[in-house]
């Protein structure tokens, strides 16, 4: 059984310490046996809340910091991260399963959060900043799998039905501004019927799946439309959560979702 451990670390307002924290609370919790399914929404959280560390709170300063702190014992993960912004009120966050929130391209982040740790506390400092602890309860658990690649498109045409296929991971940053720009450039080239395939797609984050939404919106703006199919179970959960099954058109296989743009 791995000793009980502790890391602290002072990180830029920057994307890479996004991705540093992510990658740092996966492979401490490998160490602790955390199974596949767990490490990926474990990670998703931390994503999220340094996500909104870097960019929210701090607003990508230089001349503001980021704290990351994780500690890991046999039955928890308790991960602390604080930032040196203004702070918020997460009680006045808006819910973004009300029906007016839907089509918002932001705001799911801490409701994600909230699903996939066991604890979550939330507190506005004082003279400034916000500091967020998560606790993961630990219980018997097996190996996690390789860590998925970054996001790669292709693009093919059936019956007149623009398919995208997607492959990794759709996060913020490159990923989803990879998905932004192939769904735009292919409704500049006048395509109006454009299916989705996220098959190979089994991580997205709140950024992620704000792209989605304004892939869908952009399209719906413009006379076409945006289809999803072969949804893992992943991030079909993701879309329940948020809602967001009642926004999209979600297929089971490609034929049914070409066929569906005729109808």
């Amino acid at each position: 059984m791995p000793e009980d451990s502790r890391l602290q670390l002072k990180m830029e307002s920057a994307l890479s310490s996004v991705e540093a924290a992510e990658l740092i609370t996966q492979r401490l919790a490998h160490i602790r046996g955390v199974d596949d399914d767990e490490i990926g929404l474990l990670g998703m959280a931390v994503r999220e809340i340094m996500v909104n560390a870097v960019s929210h709170g701090n607003g990508y300063s230089r001349g503001k910091s980021v704290y990351f702190s994780i500690k890991t014992s046999a039955k928890r993960i308790t991960i602390t991260i604080r930032d040196e912004g203004e702070g918020f009120d997460p009680d006045e966050v808006p819910d973004p399963r009300d029906q007016e929130n839907l089509l918002k391209a932001s705001g799911r982040g801490l409701l994600l959060v909230r699903s996939f740790v066991d604890e979550v506390d939330i507190r506005r400092l004082s003279p400034r900043g916000t500091e967020v602890i998560m606790v993961k309860k630990l219980g018997e658990q097996s190996s996690p799998s390789e860590d998925e690649v970054s996001l790669s498109t292709s693009i093919r045409e059936v019956d007149g039905v623009t398919i995208v296929d997607l492959s990794g991971r759709i996060t913020l940053g490159e990923a989803s501004g990879k998905l932004r720009d192939t769904v735009r450039e292919t409704l500049a080239g006048g395509q109006k019927s454009i299916l989705l395939n996220l098959g190979d797609v089994s991580y997205i984050d709140s950024s992620g799946l704000g792209e989605l939404v304004s892939s869908y919106t952009t399209a719906s703006n413009q006379g076409a439309k945006v289809k999803l199919v072969n949804l893992q179970q992943k991030v079909n959960d993701l879309l329940q959560i948020t809602k967001l099954l009642t926004v999209f058109d979600i297929f089971e296989n490609e034929a049914d979702a070409v066929i569906s743009f005729s109808s």
